[in-house]
């Protein structure tokens, strides 16, 4: 690698700009030639990608998990090695790759230049995401989110969301189909893990990786919502196992379907109603790794 293209959400850089000189001087320092763009808008990102034409050449984003995720058309189309400088409030795609959340140890590992392919989610044959899609609660917790919450409170914004949103939850019917199972019930919440992270530094499943080509599914049962609180440490942790609130279970094609049109967000953003289709390509692109964490108990 001898350049990197290195795109910026401006609205990250808040707080970060001497890291931020601090982690480019890092990728200078090794050789590799950096040009520096900013983008606040998903299309405009797209076209940098499009009309990268260095062969040697990396796209590096620098912005939180939604920003990644907004590039995420334009590199799988483009077939992009990407990296990260995890500049966001979660940074949960940084984590799910092992990647430090300090910028210049973040840049030291674009140096090492370790790659690796993950998988993509993808939902109707068209929405992409990389770290988790939601029906229900999570759902809900994004509504409680607030640009100013995540500036002020870092990750314990989410810890907030999560309590205001469960004391409004409803449950609904949701039936799923997949390769091999099936199951109807009451629930009021689904994640559809195809990373490792979310929420901050939650774990979807502790199997979970973004390289073992299959979703991991859990979805919660309907209970009070001060039983919900007691779930805390078990979706904190991911437990690989089915309990008496949680349900778990993995695919790599399935359709949902619910008693009502429900919000779908993935990667923190709304992209359709139910029902909807699920499908993962493995080994969707190429990304720079740092020491990747390791599933606790196997793969799946």
């Amino acid at each position: 690698m001898k350049h990197a293209l290195l795109i910026i959400n401006p609205h990250s850089r808040n707080g970060q700009v001497d890291a931020l000189d601090d982690a480019i001087e890092v990728l200078k320092a090794s050789g590799i030639e950096v040009s520096v763009r900013e983008s606040e808008s998903e299309e405009y990102l797209a076209s940098l990608i499009e009309q990268y034409d260095r062969e040697d050449g990396i796209v590096v984003i620098g912005g939180g998990d939604g920003t990644i995720s907004s590039a995420l058309d334009a590199l799988y189309r483009c077939q992009r090695t990407v990296a990260v400088l995890p500049m966001g409030t979660a940074n949960d795609f940084a984590r799910s790759i092992g990647v430090p959340q300090d910028l210049p140890g973040a840049a030291k590992v674009i140096v090492e230049g370790k790659r690796r392919r993950i998988s993509l989610g993808k939902i109707d044959d068209k929405h992409l995401f990389i770290n988790v899609a939601h029906v229900g609660l999570g759902v809900d917790v994004t509504h409680e989110l607030s640009s100013d919450s995540k500036k002020f409170f870092g990750v314990f914004a989410y810890l907030g969301a999560f309590l205001r949103a469960i004391k409004g939850n409803k449950s609904f019917k949701l039936r799923i189909q997949a390769e091999g199972w099936d199951c109807s019930m009451k629930v009021i919440h689904l994640a559809v893990g195809n990373g490792r992270y979310y929420g901050g530094g939650n774990i979807v499943d502790e199997r979970a990786t973004l390289f073992d080509e299959v979703f991991n599914l859990f979805f919660i049962k309907p209970k009070p919502w001060w039983q919900l609180l007691l779930l805390g440490p078990t979706l904190r942790k991911g437990a690989s196992q089915t309990t008496e609130h949680i349900v778990r279970n993995t695919a790599r094609k399935f359709s949902i379907r619910t008693s009502h049109a429900k919000e779908l967000e993935a990667d923190g953003e709304f992209v359709t109603r139910t029902p909807a289709e699920f499908e993962l390509i493995p080994e969707a692109i190429e990304v720079i790794v740092g020491d990747v964490p390791e599933p606790t108990t196997g793969a799946n």
